[in-house]
């Protein structure tokens, strides 16, 4: 379907046609624009000339018919955002070469559901505006990041309507201003803290996962898609090769992502002495496998979290909020506190872009030596002290 089309105004003509009987009518002809782009005669009788004596009646009353037949014709040929949305499941959502993961496909057809096509469903392209956006986003009360995504979701909505000749103008959504930035200021933990929740954590299990959380700074998708076929621990070496988000299997998103990390000789001792205990220790067995689904499945780390790390925690007097991403952004702090090179914090965290302080800093490569030895500050999590 074209995004536009050149339309020319009906004005239209008014005929009076005789009748055998009764008085003479007027009748409004014009030509009406069809989808295809040809045009048809059509025409409507407006009424007698008892009901409209002079042609100045009879054209007061074809005024608003004509404005809503111009009117008409303007939409046709264009697109509403439900209708590109239609286009850009059936050509792009799913593209291999777009190379979305499941777990990024669920998310706009989620977010385009809930959010989105109730708003701006019925809107044509032409009448979706920043500024219309900006209060939109505004108004919802959900944190920066979840408007952040719709807002770039939208965007690449009408990059795919460029892409594929829908739209002609630029991309309305470029210039809306929406900040994904976190309205409060996550907490992390000590190493001291760490070390007191994994003193009252009693299952092995939790304990290493905990352990590989906070020394590789591994995301909880990335802990859960482990399997030990991963480890190279001959050269003390992790491959990353797949995440679990929402129960399902998908790739890494970034090539940040997928690249592997050293691991710490402790941290391989560690693992080794649970794969010797966990009843699944083949190399194509999950590190992480849950017994209620007989090693087919890893466990669920957001239940872990919550019925056994976060209880671990108060226990301990730590009235901090953690999740697994808590960990991650401990590790970062603590290698900051300790004078580590940010490229090497960069790189250990796998983060595909640096930030602004980031970029102030030199740009070269850290090797794994340099990473290994960024991850001695926290070894003391191996040397757990014992709860009260």
């Amino acid at each position: 379907m074209p995004a536009t089309r050149s339309h020319r105004y009906q004005e239209g003509s008014i005929d009076r046609v005789k009748r055998a009987n009764g008085p003479d009518m007027s009748v409004y002809r014009w030509r009406e624009l069809k989808k295809d782009g040809t045009r048809v005669q059509r025409k409507k009788t407006i009424g007698d000339i008892k009901r409209f004596p002079t042609k100045s009646d009879v054209q007061r009353e074809v005024e608003n018919l004509r404005a809503k037949i111009n009117a008409r014709e303007e939409l046709i040929g264009k697109m509403t955002i439900r209708e590109l949305w239609g286009h850009f499941q059936a050509e792009e959502l799913r593209c291999s070469h777009a190379d979305r993961s499941p777990t990024t496909i669920e998310c706009y057809l989620e977010n385009f559901k809930r959010y989105i096509l109730p708003e701006w469903g019925d809107h044509y392209l032409d009448k979706v505006k920043a500024v219309g956006i900006e209060k939109w986003l505004s108004s919802l009360s959900y944190a920066p990041a979840t408007k952040a995504k719709l807002r770039n979701q939208m965007s690449c909505l009408y990059s795919h309507a460029i892409r594929h000749e829908h739209w002609k103008g630029v991309n309305p959504i470029a210039s809306v201003r929406q900040s994904s930035k976190r309205v409060s200021i996550p907490d992390i933990l000590t190493l001291q803290e760490m070390q007191a929740i994994l003193g009252r954590l009693t299952d092995p299990m939790h304990r290493i996962a905990v352990l590989i959380a906070a020394v590789t700074g591994l995301r909880r998708s990335e802990i859960m898609g482990l399997k030990w076929s991963d480890f190279e621990f001959d050269r003390l070496w992790l491959r990353l090769e797949r995440g679990i988000v929402k129960r399902m299997q998908t790739k890494l998103k970034t090539e940040g992502s997928r690249k592997g990390v050293p691991i710490p000789k402790d941290l391989a001792e560690a693992l080794i002495e649970w794969r010797g205990k966990s009843l699944y220790p083949g190399e194509d067995d999950w590190v992480f496998a849950s017994a209620v689904k007989d090693g087919k499945a890893p466990v669920w780390l957001s239940e872990v979290l919550q019925n056994y790390i976060q209880p671990a925690a108060k226990a301990a007097g730590i009235t901090k909020r953690i999740g697994w991403h808590t960990f991650r952004r401990s590790l970062a702090s603590i290698l900051a506190t300790k004078g580590e090179h940010v490229k090497v914090v960069q790189e250990l965290l796998r983060h595909a872009n640096a930030s602004i302080t980031m970029e102030l800093y030199q740009q070269a490569e850290a090797d794994a030596d340099a990473k290994r030895t960024a991850q001695r500050h926290v070894g003391s999590l191996f040397v757990v002290p014992k709860a009260n």
